[in-house]
């Protein structure tokens, strides 16, 4: 894997083209799946930046700024030099990944390099000490989480529209 790179901001002839460009504040708006980025580049843009573009199915990680975001792009995307796309191996689940990277964010203080503000570098994420089980195991840990997430949803779900009603209750025993 590697970082993406942005285009310059000056040449406007880099950017509304067909190319998806990543950006941190897609990833904290959509969660685990990347469907749609708010920004494009042209292929002039990607060719003159360090941009690349990352497989759709790949897992995505962000290293500046907001450190530690992580999900899935379910299209080819282009991403900012703040995120770090993987390719991973066949005997990687891609799921797998997500969740231990979502869990490994509690540890990233002990890895950042400090400045205005904590980053990680290509290097860092390169050498994160990662337990590895079996590809089946892996797929094992996946279901049970999923199943748990979709709990999650549902009870979320659940919340809010508990919520509605209450302050619909609110309008009517109160006005």
């Amino acid at each position: 894997g590697k970082a993406g790179g942005t285009p310059k901001s000056s040449n406007p002839d880099y950017y509304d083209g067909d190319i998806p460009f990543l950006s941190i504040k897609d990833m904290t708006s959509q969660g685990k799946y990347i469907n749609y980025t708010e920004k494009t580049i042209t292929k002039w843009g990607l060719d003159n930046s360090s941009a690349w573009i990352i497989p759709k199915n790949s897992l995505l990680y962000s290293i500046y700024a907001s450190v530690g975001f992580v999900a899935i792009n379910r299209k080819d995307i282009a991403t900012s030099q703040a995120i770090y796309g993987m390719i991973l191996k066949d005997n990687v689940s891609l799921e797998y990944m997500y969740y231990y990277l979502t869990y490994y964010k509690k540890n990233l203080h002990k890895l950042i390099e400090t400045g205005t503000q904590g980053n990680l570098n290509a290097k860092i994420v390169k050498n994160f000490d990662i337990s590895l089980p079996s590809l089946k195991e892996q797929e094992l840990i996946v279901n049970y989480l999923s199943l748990i997430d979709i709990k999650i949803e549902l009870l979320t779900n659940e919340i809010n529209q508990l919520s509605k009603f209450k302050l619909s209750l609110f309008e009517q025993i109160f006005v």
